[in-house]
């Protein structure tokens, strides 16, 4: 009898190790992790669904309404803390103003700083550094200003939408004196397969839910056995795992769900003619440019440009041509508004190695990009001290 009792324990034992291996090894195999928006693999939704705060083990971005999403608070990487407790990449800058010369950096993933593994080493914390030393040396900015405070609200994936809402919503209570516009290499993703299903609103395009909330309780008790995660992953989040065919996809509107299919209208044809009144990246752009300056803050835009020496680059026309058109629309905005557009080409980088792919750059070519910003940010902030706002 003593003997029968051990045997099914055992047995009990080695099917629960067993199913726990096999929960393991299926969430491992079906983890197809990119390091892109999401980081959404089968331990990362596991984690989430657990409620851990621990910071590696935090989702990358959070959904919130009006904002649409911003960088998830704490989240790390590597060890290093990526994003600070206000929701964006960076030193956390008070939104009460102090005499510093405060700049905010508005754009997608080459503002955010992908590719670099330090948020230190981003084209707006580089931009910091500069013009620090730069009111300690020259008398004049230290007459005026006894720092600098730039502010990284680059979004990965970011395009003009989401741009314009999280600057109405958000980084206009911070009252820059200076903006800068980093932007147009995503719209222009989104553009370049503009079908039967683009809208102008992007919503045919972009993913609703980044984050999810933790289970409640007991629920949340058995995700520590990872065949019932598995299962449960499985079952009833593979929408929300799912990130398609390749990491970049991470993004995009998650299968079977829904919108409202408002625009009708031949959307190539409205690129190829420039009818600037449909094309989203326009209309988007010149309300924020607008609001900006009505805000009493000097604006500068940093042409989005892409290293044509990119394989994507090359073998993709409609891309290309989409990134060139988004360029220009930035300039044709900038004059009415007064702004100003800094010159910057993919040959202001001076060393070609210093570009990742079709539009990002390793940290020396981040600080390549501030040293471009650097005379038009300082010019800017001797020109606009008198501006109340």
């Amino acid at each position: 009898m003593k003997r029968t009792v051990i045997f099914r324990i055992f047995i009990f034992v080695f099917l629960i190790v067993a199913l726990e291996v096999i929960g393991y090894i299926a969430m491992l195999i079906d983890s197809r992790s990119f390091d892109w928006v999401n980081t959404k693999n089968y331990f990362r939704v596991r984690s989430m669904l657990m409620g851990d705060t621990t910071a590696d083990h935090l989702p990358r971005y959070m959904t919130l309404p009006y904002l649409g999403y911003v960088p998830y608070p704490g989240y790390s990487k590597n060890g290093v803390v990526q994003h600070n407790e206000a929701g964006y990449r960076g030193d956390k800058v008070p939104l009460k103003k102090s005499g510093k010369l405060r700049v905010l950096c508005i754009g997608g993933s080459t503002t955010y700083g992908l590719g670099v593994p330090d948020p230190s080493q981003t084209y707006p914390a580089r931009l910091q550094g500069l013009l620090d030393q730069e009111i300690r040396r020259d008398q004049h900015l230290a007459a005026l200003y006894s720092g600098a405070e730039v502010i990284n609200a680059g979004l990965e994936a970011g395009t003009s939408a989401e741009e314009l809402e999280q600057y109405l919503f958000k980084y206009r209570y911070y009252r820059p004196d200076i903006v800068i516009i980093h932007s147009g290499v995503n719209d222009a993703e989104v553009m370049e397969n503009a079908n039967a299903d683009f809208q102008l609103d992007y919503t045919h395009y972009r993913r609703l839910q980044f984050h999810l909330e933790p289970l409640p309780q007991p629920a949340r008790f058995f995700m520590h056995s990872y065949f019932f995660s598995y299962l449960v992953i499985r079952l009833f989040y593979e929408n929300f795992y799912y990130s398609g065919i390749s990491g970049r996809q991470c993004y995009l509107r998650q299968r079977g769900q829904q919108y409202i299919k408002w625009t009708d209208m031949d959307m190539p044809h409205v690129f190829s003619s420039h009818d600037y009144r449909f094309i989203p990246f326009y209309r988007n752009s010149q309300s924020l440019y607008t609001e900006i300056r009505a805000d009493g803050a000097a604006l500068l835009i940093l042409p989005n440009i892409v290293n044509e020496r990119d394989s994507f680059v090359i073998s993709s026309a409609p891309y290309r041509a989409m990134c060139a058109l988004n360029v220009q629309i930035s300039a044709r905005l900038a004059a009415p508004t007064g702004a100003t557009v800094i010159p910057f080409t993919m040959d202001s980088i001076h060393d070609p190695h210093c570009w990742l792919d079709d539009c990002h750059l390793d940290s020396a070519g981040e600080l390549n990009k501030a040293r471009i910003a650097l005379p038009y940010v300082i010019s800017a902030a001797l020109g606009n001290k008198d501006t109340t706002h």
